[in-house]
C-alpha cells in the first residue's frame, strides 16, 4: 500500500511533464502556460515540488529562447555568428587561440562555440537557442537554490521566474553581449551555490571569467569573508577604503597594469577598464537605471534589516536564513555603487549594469517575503512585466517574428522561418 501511494505523486507528474513537453511542441507559449499552472499547483514544500519547478524552469528557458532566436542578427552578434561558422575552417586550435584578433582572449567562450557547432550540427539558430537556454536557466536554478535555501514562500520564486524571463531590456542583450550574458549566469549560479553550501565553487568562478573577464568583479566580490557577516562600521571603512580608489583611479590602474601581466584576457580586461574615453554607443537611460536600481536598493535595505533584527531577537533560525541573503545583498549594493560611480566611463558603466539584471530573481520576490500581501505582489509584479513584454516586443532595437506569432505558432517555426535577410545558414 505504501508503494502505491508515493508512486502516485511520481505517475501523476510524469503524465503532467509528458503533457507539458507535447503542448511545447504544438504551441510553446501555451507549453509554458501549462508547466506555470503545475508549479502553482504544486506542494508549498520545496522538498516536494522539486520537479514541478525545475519543469517550470526549463520550459520558460526554453520558450524565451526560442522568441530569441527570432532576431535579427546584427552587431556583435555577426561577428559570434562568422566565428560559429568558421569552426570547421579555423580547427579547436585557431577558434580558441587565434580568434578575437589572435588575442586569445576568454577563451572558454570560443571552446564553447567551438563544441557547440559539432553538438548542434553547425546549426546557428541551435547553437543561439542552447546559449540563451544555459544564460536564463543559470539564473532561474540560482534563484531555486537561494530560494530553498532560505525557505521562500513557492510563490515568490515563480515571481522571480517570471520577472527575468519577460524583463525587456534584459531579453533584447542577451543574444548581443552573448559573452557577457552568458558569464552572468555562471558567476550568478556560483554566487547561488555559496549560499546554499557555503563553499567556494572555483570551477563556475574561473568558468565565468574565461567566457568574459569583466564577471571578475563580481566572482572577486562573491570571495571577500566579510561579506558573508554583518559588516560592522570598521569593516565597511575598510571595504570602502579600497573599492573606491579602484574606481576613481581606474585610468591610471587599467594603464599602469594593461599589457603587462602576460595573460591576455587579464590584459585586455585592464586595457578596457582603464579607457574611460572608449564607447560604442551603448549608454543606459536613469528611467530603465531606476526601474532596476530602486527595487534592487529596497530589497537590500529590507535584508539588511531582517538580519540585524535576527541578531536582536536571537532567532536562529532566521539567523540562518538572512545569512544566507546577506551576502548577496551585499554584492548587489557594491555592483549597483560601481556603475553608479562609473558616469565617467559609458561603456563601463552600460556593460556593468547588465549584471545587476542577475540579481533580480534572488532579491525582488523577497522585497516583503514576510508581509500578508506579498501574493499579490507577486501576482502583480509578474503581471505587469508579461504584459509589457508583449506590448513592447515590436518596438525594441531589434527585429524579432511578430508578436501574434509567439501565440499562435508551433515549435518548428522558430527554427525554419525566414526572420531576417541577414541570417547566416
Amino acid at each position: 500500500m505504501l508503494t502505491a501511494i508515493n508512486a502516485r505523486p511520481s505517475s501523476s507528474f510524469n503524465g503532467q511533464m509528458v503533457a507539458t513537453g507535447i503542448l511545447f511542441l504544438i504551441n510553446p507559449l501555451l507549453g509554458l502556460v501549462l508547466a506555470l499552472l503545475v508549479v502553482l499547483n504544486s506542494p508549498n514544500d520545496y522538498s516536494a515540488n522539486r520537479r514541478e519547478i525545475l519543469l517550470f524552469a526549463v520550459t520558460a528557458a526554453a520558450w524565451i529562447s526560442l522568441v530569441n532566436i527570432t532576431k535579427t542578427i546584427t552587431g556583435d552578434q555577426v561577428v559570434y555568428t562568422r566565428m560559429f561558422i568558421n569552426v570547421p575552417v579555423n580547427g579547436l586550435h585557431g577558434t580558441v587561440f587565434d580568434s578575437w584578433g589572435g588575442s586569445g582572449k576568454e577563451p572558454f567562450y570560443s571552446f564553447i562555440t567551438w563544441l557547440l557547432y559539432y553538438l548542434t550540427g553547425g546549426s546557428v539558430r541551435l547553437f543561439y537557442f542552447d546559449l540563451s537556454f544555459a544564460m536564463y536557466v543559470l539564473h532561474f536554478l540560482a534563484a531555486y537554490k537561494v530560494a530553498r535555501k532560505i525557505d521562500a514562500p513557492k510563490y515568490s520564486l515563480i515571481c522571480g521566474i517570471l520577472v527575468l524571463t519577460f524583463f525587456t531590456q534584459y531579453f533584447v542583450m542577451t543574444l548581443q553581449l552573448v559573452r557577457q550574458m552568458l558569464a552572468a549566469g555562471v558567476v550568478i549560479y556560483a554566487i547561488a551555490c555559496r549560499a546554499e553550501d557555503g563553499k567556494n565553487h572555483w570551477c563556475w568562478l574561473v568558468a565565468a571569467v574565461l567566457i568574459h573577464t569583466s564577471s571578475a568583479y563580481l566572482a572577486l566580490l562573491s570571495l571577500v569573508p566579510w561579506f558573508y557577516s554583518w559588516l560592522t562600521p570598521k569593516r565597511w571603512a575598510i571595504v570602502l577604503a579600497c573599492f573606491v580608489p579602484v574606481v576613481v583611479f581606474s585610468s591610471a590602474i587599467g594603464n599602469a597594469l594593461g599589457g603587462s601581466t602576460g595573460v591576455s584576457a587579464l590584459d585586455y580586461g585592464l586595457s578596457m577598464y582603464g579607457n574611460e574615453t572608449y564607447s560604442d554607443g551603448g549608454f543606459i537611460s536613469i528611467g530603465i537605471m531606476a526601474m532596476v536600481f530602486v527595487p534592487l536598493t529596497l530589497s537590500v535595505i529590507v535584508s539588511l534589516v531582517s538580519y540585524r533584527k535576527a541578531i536582536s531577537s536571537d532567532n536562529t533560525e532566521e539567523i540562518d536564513v538572512q545569512r544566507a541573503i546577506l551576502p548577496i545583498s551585499y554584492m548587489a549594493l557594491f555592483l549597483m555603487l560601481f556603475v553608479l560611480m562609473f558616469s565617467k566611463a559609458p561603456l563601463i558603466q552600460y556593460r556593468f549594469f547588465y549584471y545587476s539584471y542577475s540579481f533580480i530573481p534572488l532579491l525582488i520576490p523577497l522585497l516583503i517575503r514576510k508581509r500578508p500581501e506579498a501574493g499579490f505582489y507577486c501576482f502583480v509584479a509578474s503581471a505587469f512585466f508579461i504584459v509589457r513584454f508583449f506590448v513592447m516586443h515590436q518596438s525594441s532595437a531589434w527585429d524579432y517574428a511578430p508578436t501574434l506569432d509567439l501565440f499562435v505558432q508551433p515549435i518548428t517555426y522558430y527554427f525554419t522561418g525566414d526572420f531576417s535577410p541577414y541570417y547566416f545558414m
